[in-house]
């Protein structure tokens, strides 16, 4: 009979390891993780915060998985984190110098104006990106952010960023602006007026990690 309870006991243990399996073990199952740091673009410029902070992927045969944490974000600020996907980095154009410089090398040859197709007025840009996470910082520490993109496999040669926008003080009053915050990019070169807003942007490239995936 106890042989029998503990047999079941093992039987348990292994479902539910097949079922359940920790994050430690889809990424360990995975084909590529890597790291970057924290790259400030426009948070010390505009909002005086010192950024630093480090980001990771894992490819796993899930999809990717993520996560970052950054210091230096205001207290009471909204932010929001987007994956940024380039396929092919031989392809990319390189950094924009206006209407801000970016920082040299952050990205390789790419940067900024791979977000547009300039030849077909925006047909096929490089970049193809979609939201991560999102979060107002309470102060009391780094904030961390997270994210998974199940079913995606990256080329080998490609880049994976993590792009952190700040959308000044969060709304907290107004429920629709807090939504549009904390879930747009508040730009309406990304798809105004639902996926922005109608007018310029309301909010502003904060810092990055790139990672690139052999």
């Amino acid at each position: 009979m106890k042989g029998m309870v503990l047999a079941a006991a093992f039987m348990s243990l292994v479902i539910l390891s097949v079922v359940a399996p920790s994050e430690e073990a889809i990424a360990d199952q995975g084909n590529y993780c890597g790291k970057g740091p924290v790259v400030d673009l426009l948070e010390l410029e505009l909002v005086g915060g010192a950024v630093n902070g480090h980001g990771k992927v894992c490819a796993t045969p899930q999809g990717l998985r993520s996560n970052m944490t950054v210091d230096g974000l205001a207290e009471g600020f909204a932010y929001t984190v987007w994956w940024v996907y380039i396929d092919d980095t031989s392809q990319c154009q390189g950094p924009i110098t206006e209407p801000f410089i970016e920082p040299p090398g952050y990205a390789g040859p790419c940067g900024f104006a791979d977000f547009f197709d300039f030849v077909n007025e925006a047909a096929n840009p490089l970049v193809v990106f979609g939201r991560m996470d999102s979060a107002i910082p309470s102060g009391d520490g780094p904030t961390r952010f997270s994210g998974t993109v199940r079913g995606m496999k990256p080329s080998s040669g490609s880049q994976v960023w993590f792009l952190v926008f700040g959308h000044g003080p969060a709304a907290t009053g107004d429920g629709q602006q807090l939504a549009r915050q904390l879930l747009t990019p508040e730009d309406p070169a990304s798809g105004a007026p639902h996926l922005g807003i109608v007018g310029g942007p309301q909010a502003y490239p904060s810092s990055v990690v790139v990672i690139d995936i052999p």
